[in-house]
């Protein structure tokens, strides 16, 4: 598990930048409190299939991965890089976790063959 936060000194897109450099199956904690997203950034230049990120507001201690429905799902294709921004933000009300699979929706679990870079940007 690689997954770091770093600070974002008077940025406009949020405060705290949540980086994950092997996202897989495992569901990882982003935010501990309520706040806002305002980008996702998603590498998958790694795998010759398409990936997903699944984002919840739960725990990660909570989130059943294939049971648990996302609050959102963010796609990348194959050996592609895709960043998802939101100058406004979106709101989630108390936790932020997330976890990577190569299948969409609630019930996907099967974790990328290679590693996965993701960053969040939350305020």
């Amino acid at each position: 598990m690689a997954v770091t936060t770093g600070s974002v000194a008077s940025s406009y897109i949020g405060t705290t930048i949540i980086e994950d450099t092997d996202a897989n199956d495992t569901v990882e904690t982003a935010a501990s409190s309520g706040g806002t997203l305002y980008q996702v950034y998603i590498s998958n230049t790694n795998n010759s299939g398409q990936v997903y990120i699944k984002l919840y507001e739960a725990t990660a201690g909570s989130v059943t991965l294939g049971t648990t429905p996302p609050s959102f799902i963010f796609p990348c294709l194959a050996a592609n890089t895709r960043q998802f921004d939101f100058p406004t933000g979106l709101s989630f009300a108390s936790n932020l976790s997330f976890a990577c699979t190569t299948e969409p929706g609630t019930a996907g679990t099967t974790a990328p063959t290679n590693d996965v870079l993701v960053r969040l940007t939350i305020g």
